[in-house]
């Protein structure tokens, strides 16, 4: 079992972040283009029990490559801090359809860029959603060095984001 803790700020602009990491001589891990589609249950009991099922695909140098998630639900914490269960997968539609034919069906599906960068033990995400704006992400071993972390990129004063990407979505796809 693997275990995420992450925080979530959203930002004006991405630039000064991407300053201040090479100024921090952080790792520039990669950038990629990601597509999330997430399922859902007939009686929207991941929803109830705050879990989430996702299949996403990562395009990177004209490869594209698939993992599924399954992310349990939060815990008490200062930030966003849950179990997650991921695996690669070779066949996106077979999937798709072994998760349709046990009863889970696509609710949503969007877009984002992804800048990682490595800091500290922690990976440093730049995504902008075309719809939501732009935001960073910084996970890591512990609430200890992901707060040092935005320490250092300035971002610790910052309110925190404890909203996943596809709940934020399904709320302004909502207000449209």
């Amino acid at each position: 079992m693997s275990h995420e803790i992450e925080a979530k700020i959203k930002v004006a602009a991405l630039e000064p972040i991407e300053d201040k990491l090479k100024e921090l001589n952080a790792d520039f891990v990669h950038s990629v283009q990601q597509v999330d589609a997430y399922f859902m249950d007939t009686h929207e009991q991941l929803r109830k029990d705050d879990c989430g099922l996702r299949i996403r695909q990562e395009i990177a140098a004209g490869q594209t490559t698939a993992r599924i998630t399954f992310k349990g639900p939060r815990t008490d914490s200062k930030f966003k801090s849950r179990s997650e269960y991921e695996t690669s997968i070779d066949d996106i539609e077979m999937m798709e359809n072994i998760f349709e034919s046990l009863g889970y069906h696509k609710r949503l599906t969007f877009e984002k860029k992804r800048t990682v960068w490595s800091l500290d033990a922690c990976e440093v995400c730049l995504d902008t959603l075309p719809q939501l704006g732009c935001f960073v992400e910084v996970e890591g071993p512990g609430e200890g060095v992901i707060s040092a972390v935005l320490k250092k990129l300035g971002l610790h004063n910052e309110p925190h984001i404890s909203r996943g990407y596809a709940s934020m979505m399904s709320r302004k796809l909502k207000q449209e």
